[in-house]
């Protein structure tokens, strides 16, 4: 199966995976037929008065004007207004059941960031300290989403997000959810939901953000309490790492947890979204590479322009991390 394929079919719609999707479901069916009916109830008699009344059918001695007909003016006017208040009244307390946050108290709050083009969880310190930060991008090598949001079955969570002040607004947008809520550079915005059923479910941006847009996925995993309580008091970055692979060094993890890999292949010619970093490190010395991290339209390279890279504000020790990765790229 093409990954790439199904990610972009939009999937999760056939399913219901939130404690909500039937509320919204129903509101939407309810707001179809409603629509269907008021549609037809202005096209049909349009149509049929228009045969009826042609001018072949009708003779200039049989027009006349018509008086005013008073049951039939007050239902055009009841009935319509009967149903658009049925339709108020569904989305209005559907949007109420997404809109009305539960407690922190009885929630796993997670602070999410959106910038180009990932997404970073960051969640509540465990019983050893320890703070799982999550960056989750789609790697065009696995053709798939690497590490995503982890959340336990029956859990209430509540999604506080932003994004960077220097950055563009974006979506969070779960099909299987049917869940939508723009991110704003600066600004806090709040979503929350209880999946009841296991699995795994796409997330992608559904707000235009720029030269990776379409790549800017990452998924949503349901897992069974014990399960995410196992991963959640361990220090892995997600609960399928796989245990034989080498150890990362802090370079590389900083590397992919700032999105890096998104943009940029290391071990390849393949150019991403911006160069590939093969080799670079033979190119050029530290201080170039440095700038190139945190003031990157400082010198663009040749094919790019001034803008797709946002500057990363990152301590001197962490940039530093990331250049010697880079260096030891081949």
């Amino acid at each position: 199966m093409d990954t790439n394929n199904t990610l972009n079919a939009l999937s999760g719609f056939h399913s219901g995976a939130v404690s909500f999707a039937a509320d919204i479901d129903q509101a939407f069916w309810i707001n179809f037929w409603i629509s269907i009916v008021l549609g037809l109830s202005v096209l049909a008699p349009m149509f049929y008065f228009a045969w009826k009344y042609r001018e072949s059918n009708v003779k200039d001695e049989d027009i006349s004007n018509s008086s005013h007909n008073t049951p039939l003016e007050i239902a055009w006017t009841l009935i319509p207004t009967a149903l658009m208040m049925v339709l108020f009244y569904y989305g209005y307390t559907t949007m109420k059941t997404l809109r009305t946050m539960p407690a922190e108290s009885e929630s796993l709050v997670i602070q999410l960031e959106a910038s180009k083009w990932k997404w970073k969880y960051e969640y509540p310190a465990n019983k050893a300290g320890h703070v799982h930060k999550i960056t989750s991008v789609y790697d065009k090598k696995i053709e798939n989403v690497k590490r995503g949001l982890y959340v336990p079955v029956g859990q209430k969570v509540l999604l506080k997000m932003t994004a960077p002040l220097n950055d563009v607004l974006h979506a969070y947008y779960v099909p299987a959810f049917r869940m939508k809520e723009d991110i704003v550079p600066g600004r806090m915005t709040k979503q929350w939901f209880q999946a009841d059923v296991a699995g795994e479910y796409v997330v992608e941006c559904a707000e235009y953000c720029g030269t990776a847009h379409s790549y800017m996925y990452s998924k949503i995993v349901v897992m069974e309490q014990a399960d995410y309580d196992k991963w959640f008091e361990g220090t892995e970055k997600s609960p399928f790492e796989d245990a034989s692979a080498p150890q990362m060094t802090k370079g590389q993890s900083l590397y992919e947890d700032n999105g890096c890999a998104g943009c940029h292949s290391i071990d390849t010619d393949s150019i991403l979204v911006g160069p590939s970093l093969k080799g670079i490190g033979a190119k050029y010395d530290t201080k170039y590479l440095a700038d190139a991290i945190t003031a990157p339209d400082k010198d663009i390279p040749e094919g790019f322009y001034p803008g797709i890279m946002p500057p990363f504000a990152l301590p001197d020790a962490d940039v530093a991390e990331i250049v010697k990765y880079m260096q030891s790229a081949k």
